[in-house]
């Protein structure tokens, strides 16, 4: 009976130390080369120096073809000083795109997943067709919807809050890191 309860005191002092590790770890220095593979740190991002996680990070925002306006407007609503009516609107915009979402994402993924596994299993040709088809017609989708989101706020923003707006957009697509102000 005695060597199950050092047994068991030892798993439980491991485990506890275990689940203490992750908390050092935050503030652990990045190992030495942290953001530079094989071909150097140009591969991470375009950046020089360790690669860093999270969306919206790096050139190629300079280069999205819609550019991303709503978080910014979310993000920076008391600084443009929207209106009850516009925060309204927003707010019935926002609702009216989310019903539909989780349908068409779930439909996304799956075109996408039926398109990756036909390439992993050899398919080409006839096979591939219809499953790139798809693929073009979610992203035309999600095209779509992005100029619609980009029209829709220069409707309803005003022209001061709109150039606002554009500048930090502009602004954004020059600097890494999120949506911060």
């Amino acid at each position: 009976m005695s060597k199950l309860k050092y047994a068991v005191s030892g798993l439980m002092i491991a485990a506890f130390s275990m689940a203490a590790l992750p908390a050092f770890a935050e503030e652990a220095p990045p190992p030495p080369m942290a953001g530079h593979g094989p071909r150097g740190p140009e591969m991470m991002n375009g950046h020089h120096g360790p690669w860093q996680h999270g969306p919206m990070r790096g050139p190629w925002m300079q280069n999205m073809p819609v550019p991303m306006l709503m978080p910014i407007v979310w993000r920076h609503a008391i600084d443009l000083k929207l209106t009850p009516a516009q925060e309204s609107d927003l707010k019935n915009w926002r609702n009216t795109q989310r019903k539909d979402f989780p349908a068409w994402r779930q439909g996304m993924m799956a075109h996408n997943k039926a398109l990756r596994d036909a390439l992993l299993n050899g398919e080409s040709g006839a096979a591939l067709a219809p499953l790139k088809a798809a693929v073009v017609k979610d992203h035309e989708m999600m095209l779509d919807r992005g100029i619609e989101q980009v029209q829709y706020l220069h409707k309803i923003l005003t022209p001061v809050q709109w150039q606002t707006v554009v500048k930090m957009a502009e602004h954004k697509g020059h600097r890494p890191g999120p949506w911060g102000k």
